[in-house]
């Protein structure tokens, strides 16, 4: 696909829903909560929930946003479905939250008062998730105390309870792992109802590897978008989402010993080709990939050479046939036989994919195509 853009991200909904089909194949009859925030983790919220919300065969419960803000966005581009505010409500959002119709989870009687007094106010019901912490050591209303935060949230007639979740600090280390499952499970049991509302822990790591985790809900989030988040084997094929090209702006041919980019840190060894490539740290390139990272240039690795500029960066081609100027360089993705993926980035850069994914998504300056195949 061609793009006015020297950069620009592409987004395979084909591929989106592979791993939505995926996902479905690992939980039985166990609802979906997708979580589409950070701008759907860089692919674009509203695009990608309304595909998501497309696929017949797999339905969505909800779709989970961080933040009132982010909800409102799929509010106006006309999302109907149920959304799940992940960080809760602040006090002077509660009217609005009522307004548009939104779940926020609930953790402290604060917040859970400003949302009653507010639907109250407005003669309507609103329904809520209540969460406990069990070992994330963040948002989370103590084990101890989910009992009297959910019977202050059944005293007001404007609140209904919906569901009861918590959040996995570490779906890998199995040890922990099953005591969050154990200290959900018995804090669920001091709950004093006679139906318990949908429960649900699960991340995408323990959505695909951990049928304890399930209960009665999973929210798969970089799961739905290609990648795991689990360094155990699966049983799944999952298919990356995201493919990130630019444009070479400059061929040049330059001398041994020639400084390439900032600060002389990267000094050609040997007469070398250099492709000035336009991505850079402003389009979510990470400058720590600067002499540490790679490209592909028609189906090859070429090494990132020279420190990641704002706006540019350098790449070796030398001994790589047939490259021009305004040829595509893939950044992320596939190139004919090989692949750099979000993961591959992360490793070289002490991070994660999930930061790789948000910030190339987000720094191309809305230069998005959506594929409606592979």
């Amino acid at each position: 696909m061609e793009s006015p853009s020297d950069c620009i991200v592409e987004i395979d909904l084909a591929a989106l829903d592979h791993n939505l089909k995926q996902v479905r194949a690992q939980i039985g009859h166990r609802q979906i909560l997708a979580v589409v925030k950070a701008d759907a983790y860089g692919h674009g919220a509203v695009v990608v929930s309304k595909s998501l919300l497309r696929s017949g065969s797999v339905p969505i419960a909800m779709l989970c946003v961080a933040d009132v803000d982010e909800a409102l966005a799929l509010r106006a581009a006309g999302i109907r479905k149920p959304i799940l505010l992940l960080t809760g409500c602040p006090a002077t959002r509660a009217d609005e939250v009522v307004r548009h119709r939104l779940t926020p989870v609930v953790f402290d009687q604060a917040s859970l008062l400003a949302l009653g007094h507010a639907a109250a106010k407005r003669q309507k019901q609103i329904g809520v998730h209540i969460k406990i912490d069990t070992g994330m050591g963040r948002l989370g209303v103590p084990a101890s105390e989910a009992a009297a935060l959910l019977d202050a949230a059944r005293a007001h007639r404007a609140i209904r309870v919906e569901g009861i979740l918590s959040h996995l600090a570490d779906a890998d280390d199995r040890r922990f792992t099953r005591r969050q499952i154990a200290d959900f499970k018995r804090a669920i049991g001091t709950l004093k109802m006679q139906t318990i509302p949908p429960c649900h822990i699960a991340n995408s790591a323990a959505t695909l590897t951990n049928e304890d985790a399930h209960f009665d809900m999973v929210r798969p989030g970089l799961a739905l978008y290609g990648y795991p988040s689990t360094r155990r084997k699966l049983q799944v094929a999952l298919r990356p989402v995201m493919r990130v090209r630019a444009r070479i702006l400059m061929l040049k041919r330059v001398p041994p010993n020639t400084p390439i980019s900032y600060g002389q840190t990267y000094v050609t060894r040997r007469a070398s080709q250099i492709a000035v490539v336009a991505i850079g740290y402003a389009d979510g390139y990470p400058r720590a990939l600067s002499n540490r990272g790679e490209m592909c240039v028609r189906g090859r690795r070429a090494p990132v050479v020279g420190r990641v500029c704002m706006d540019m960066t350098m790449i070796d081609v030398t001994g790589i046939t047939g490259v021009c100027a305004e040829d595509w360089v893939t950044v992320l993705g596939q190139d004919g036989p090989r692949k750099i993926g979000a993961d591959d980035l992360a490793d070289r850069c002490d991070t994660i994919a999930y930061e790789i994914l948000c910030r190339l998504g987000r720094g191309s300056g809305g230069a998005r195509a959506y594929l409606s195949g592979s």
